[in-house]
């Protein structure tokens, strides 16, 4: 169905406008479907999934805060309070830094670890269900774009001035 039908926009659309329409009505409905079948059944937030999916691909000795804020796709996070609520469900634990105390490293707890472990497959399955919908050479082209466009923005953003 076209943009302009599915929100009923009757005027005509800006240049860029269908574009950017359609890409935050597709990040809606991925949003809708893995809160659906990944996160809400776990009790965890999509922020919580990607702490879990970054530590379990990480060094054994975990990440600092500042590492996991790097690595994560949300930027806006409050990463120190998503970390102390996982702590609190038992998914993560803290411990100093050796090399420097005022930092700490996360880690994954055996908790988070089978957590993480349980919702691996359910996530490939979406994945490889999601990556049905479209071609081969249409994901990668799909892929493609989605790159250069965030790599525009991302220099866009770096050309605003700062308030």
């Amino acid at each position: 169905m076209d943009i302009r039908e599915e929100l009923l926009i009757g005027k005509p659309l800006e240049p860029g406008q269908e574009q950017l329409l359609s890409i935050l009505l597709a990040r809606e409905f991925v949003t809708r479907l893995t809160d659906e079948r990944l996160f809400k059944p776990a009790g965890i937030t999509d922020q919580q999934f990607n702490v879990l999916r970054i530590l379990k691909g990480g060094p054994e000795e975990g990440y600092l805060i500042r590492e996991l804020r790097r690595r994560i796709i949300s930027r806006s996070a409050d990463v120190p309070r998503l970390v102390d609520r996982m702590m609190k469900a038992g998914l993560v634990r803290r411990r100093e830094d050796p090399s420097d105390r005022r930092g700490c490293l996360v880690q994954l707890t055996p908790e988070g670890r089978a957590l993480e472990a349980r919702l691996a497959p359910l996530h490939s399955a979406l994945c490889a269900e999601v990556g049905a919908i479209l071609s081969a050479e249409e994901n990668r082209t799909l892929t493609d774009l989605l790159q250069k466009l965030r790599e525009g923005i991302q220099a866009g953003l770096g050309r605003q001035p700062q308030p």
